[in-house]
């Protein structure tokens, strides 16, 4: 997971802003275009997720992964021959619809969850490090790529790459969960768990149905808090990068202090992976996104690469802290047997809200010619979404006879 997680950022997650200016040029795209390629993106992760999560709690990552590997990678082909706007935003549709390509992709992050209980945390931590070193890798490798060979051979190498380090491997090695290899979760065989006095049953605390986990108060806080920070993250997504070109930073040198951001985001998931195991979850998330409030601030009084370095670091290292949340939270929260279709369900609200995000500071930055008011609506929204996330514990258990069976999910 680690690897295909590291492949995902070749398809333009985070290093879209890179290809803002040229092709922008090129195409005639006006930054609401750029902004409604994004939502077109992550909208249609959010249509997608429902199925997908109910196909991974059924057949696993194993045949999912190589067949949205193979469309993703035809989808970057298919854009590196685009001549039209309306061109890169339905193929932008094509590449989310898949889910993998989507930011906190399920695909990824649902099965590690599904074989790990004690150390759920590191492991997760481990699998998400893949994107912040990915981006540390890309973001500089495709500037220097844009600037040798143009905007459309390097969407054409990055396809390439990235169905090379992401389909043959997960057809091979990857599996649903552990009990369809005769284990139980943690690697761990009967035998060990036998003479462990740690039987299955009992590591596994419980897990809630998708209609029970919905009707508490904790998942509709959640829900809040993920759709404002949603909205949010989309709007900085895209357009963090040509601002500070704009302001006059030479693009190379905001390559490498966006490939510092996914270094401080790959450093940070390591720790919160180990911290998620010894404090409360909402803690951390609630942090993150106050940590990102706070690079939007830098952001916004930066005048020099101090100030442009230091906001891209704080903006990593907080989403790094974040990059587990989502996929701890819900598997501590409500268990692991129904945690693909829950997380399926979840999903489109934060990316549907991180849709909305992406063009609303683009046509703000267009009315206005500025983003210094997007730069403020954003932190106060992460400061709302950290106080709602703060507030959201973790629910009442269930009582036993309400608990369900670790079996295969029905579709």
């Amino acid at each position: 997971m680690w690897l295909v997680n590291f492949s995902t950022m070749a398809t333009g997650n985070l290093s879209f802003g890179l290809f803002v200016l040229p092709m922008g040029g090129a195409l005639g795209m006006d930054r609401s275009q750029f902004g409604w390629a994004v939502t077109t993106r992550r909208m249609a992760a959010g249509l997608s997720s429902y199925f997908v999560g109910r196909l991974l709690d059924r057949y696993g990552p194993r045949v999912l992964i190589p067949v949205s590997g193979i469309i993703i990678g035809l989808g970057l082909i298919a854009i590196s021959r685009a001549n039209a706007p309306w061109q890169v935003i339905v193929l932008f549709g094509v590449l989310g619809m898949t889910g993998l390509a989507a930011p906190q992709n399920i695909m990824t992050s649902v099965p590690v969850a599904k074989w790990f209980q004690q150390k759920r945390g590191l492991a997760l931590a481990l699998a998400t490090s893949g994107l912040g070193l990915g981006g540390v890798f890309f973001l500089p490798i495709t500037q220097l790529l844009i600037g040798a060979v143009g905007w459309r051979s390097t969407w054409l190498v990055m396809a390439v790459v990235f169905m090379a380090l992401s389909v043959p491997l997960s057809a091979v090695f990857l599996r649903r969960q552990p009990e369809d290899m005769g284990l139980q979760m943690d690697g761990r065989t009967a035998a060990t768990a036998a003479e462990t006095g740690q039987p299955n049953a009992e590591v596994e605390v419980q897990s809630w149905t998708v209609r029970k986990a919905f009707r508490t108060a904790t998942m509709w806080k959640l829900l809040l808090a993920f759709g404002l920070a949603g909205v949010a993250q989309g709007g900085a997504s895209v357009h963090r990068i040509p601002y500070w070109i704009e302001k006059g930073f030479d693009p190379q040198v905001v390559s490498y202090s966006f490939a510092a951001d996914a270094g401080g985001a790959a450093t940070m998931a390591l720790f919160a992976g180990w911290l998620a195991d010894r404090i409360p979850i909402r803690v951390i998330g609630a942090g993150s996104f106050v940590g990102l409030s706070f690079a939007i601030g830098l952001m916004l009084i930066g005048r020099n690469e101090y100030f442009l370095f230091g906001s891209t670091i704080t903006f990593g290292l907080s989403v790094g802290a974040g990059m587990i949340v989502q996929s701890y939270l819900f598997a501590a929260y409500f268990g692991r047997t129904f945690l693909g279709s829950i997380r399926g369900i979840v999903m489109p609200f934060m990316l549907i809200s991180a849709g909305i995000g992406a063009p609303l500071v683009g046509y703000i930055r267009d009315a206005t010619g500025s983003y210094v008011s997007s730069w403020w609506l954003i932190l106060s929204i992460y400061l709302v979404a950290a106080l709602i996330m703060s507030s959201a514990r973790r629910p009442t258990p269930l009582s036993t006879g309400q608990e369900t069976s670790q079996g295969t999910p029905s579709l």
